[in-house]
C-alpha cells in the first residue's frame, strides 16, 4: 500500500485550500476560449485563382525581412519556404538590371519554372545598397509576383535565409502544376 492511503483523510489538504493563494498569470485570460481555427487543405487541392485577376497576397514586413502568401495556403509550406528547406529549382539574379528589365525577367522566368513544373525559384535582386534611396526591385517584387498571369500561378514567397543571399533574395514557391487528361 501507498503513504498516501494510510494518511487520515484530513491531514491532506483540498485541492481548493492548496490553491487559494494562486493568482491568475496577468494578461492571459483563461475565460474565453481560443478561436476557432479553420481547417485549411493542402494548397494543391485548391483550384487556383483566375489568371486574369491580380492575387491579393498576404504580405507580412518584419525589419528588412519580407514574406507573402495566397489566401489559405498552410502555414507548414510557408515555414519551410522561409526557413529554406524547400529545393530551389531555378535562381533569377536581377543584378544590374533596372526595374523594367527585372520586372520582365521575373516573370518570364517564373512563368516557364512554371510550365516546366519546378517548384521553387530564389530570385536575387539585392539589398538596394548601392542604389539611391530604398531598393526598387526588392520593394517592387510582391506587387509583380501578383499581377496575371503570374500571380495565379504563386503560392507564396519570403526573404531568403542567409545561407542564399538573406533580405537580399528571396524565395518564390510556385503553384504545382496541374495535370491535364488527354482526350
Amino acid at each position: 500500500m501507498s503513504k498516501r492511503r494510510n494518511r487520515p483523510p484530513d491531514a491532506e489538504p483540498t485541492f481548493a485550500e492548496a490553491m487559494r493563494d494562486v493568482k491568475p498569470l496577468a494578461g492571459r485570460d483563461k475565460t474565453r476560449p481560443p478561436p476557432a481555427r479553420e481547417p485549411s487543405a493542402p494548397p494543391e487541392t485548391r483550384s487556383p485563382p483566375a489568371s486574369g485577376d491580380a492575387i491579393a497576397f498576404e504580405i507580412r514586413h518584419v525589419g528588412e525581412r519580407l514574406e507573402g502568401h495566397a489566401p489559405g495556403i498552410d502555414r507548414r509550406y510557408l515555414r519551410r519556404l522561409r526557413a529554406g528547406r524547400v529545393p530551389v529549382d531555378l535562381r533569377i539574379d536581377l543584378h544590374g538590371l533596372v526595374a523594367r528589365e527585372a520586372r520582365v525577367a521575373v516573370r518570364d522566368a517564373l512563368l516557364d519554372a512554371s510550365d516546366e513544373g519546378l517548384r521553387c525559384a530564389l530570385v536575387v535582386h539585392g539589398r538596394g545598397s548601392h542604389s539611391a534611396g530604398e531598393p526598387i526591385l526588392k520593394r517592387s517584387l510582391p506587387a509583380w509576383l501578383a499581377e496575371p498571369p503570374l500571380g495565379a500561378r504563386i503560392l507564396a514567397f519570403a526573404s531568403a535565409a542567409p545561407g542564399d543571399g538573406g533580405s537580399g533574395a528571396t524565395y518564390v514557391l510556385l503553384r504545382r502544376a496541374r495535370r491535364r487528361n488527354a482526350p
